[in-house]
């Protein structure tokens, strides 16, 4: 998914009044703003890939997965939207106008883009590892079988496991659910790699 900044020097609350009259989503970080484009076909069928068994599992639990669609409040100055996110329990929510912003997510997937990777990685990532309530954060390749599963410690430290092989489950304990690679990337056509 690419984004783009739209406008700069922005507040909060007029950040809030765009997203509540727009069509399109923005992310907003330190007063600008930036358009979320369209995603590529791979990103979004990895996308519903994940949600999907995600989905599955956690019908009947008191569990809510969303598809990026539900927009996160990362910090006070720091909005986003995760390619699929969970929450547990009573979802936490600032509410503006009709609009609402989770504030408690559990799980985040971040399909990555070449166009976001970086943002992703970055700050984005920074700021989404604040969140007492986030239990796993994953990076998603849609360009090779790669999955980076970010697991919050007992001591609030990150560790990271690295999935590479279409067989491999990711266990999310925090959830209790698990995921195989292959049904991440079940029905996406990668690109070839290239030989230098």
């Amino acid at each position: 998914m690419r984004s783009a900044v739209t406008k700069q020097n922005v507040t909060v609350a007029e950040y809030l009044d765009l997203e509540a009259r727009s069509r399109r989503k923005h992310e907003f970080i330190d007063g600008d703003v930036l358009l979320m484009a369209g995603a590529s076909r791979r990103h979004s069928k990895i996308s519903s890939n994940i949600g999907g068994e995600l989905f599955g599992q956690l019908k009947g639990k008191d569990c809510e997965v969303h598809y990026g669609d539900l927009r996160i409040k990362v910090r006070q100055t720091h909005y986003v939207y995760g390619d699929v996110s969970v929450f547990c329990g009573e979802p936490e929510l600032e509410k503006y106008k009709d609009v609402e912003t989770l504030l408690n997510p559990k799980v985040v997937f971040e399909v990555l883009s070449r166009s976001t990777e970086a943002r992703d990685r970055g700050e984005k990532a920074q700021d989404y590892r604040q969140l007492r309530s986030l239990t796993d954060y994953f990076f998603v390749s849609q360009d090779k079988i790669s999955v980076e599963h970010y697991i919050r410690q007992s001591d609030n430290s990150w560790n990271l496991i690295e999935y590479r092989e279409l067989e491999d489950e990711i266990r999310l304990s925090g959830i209790k659910c698990t995921l195989k690679v292959k049904d991440i990337y079940n029905g996406v056509e990668l690109p070839k790699l290239r030989l230098v």
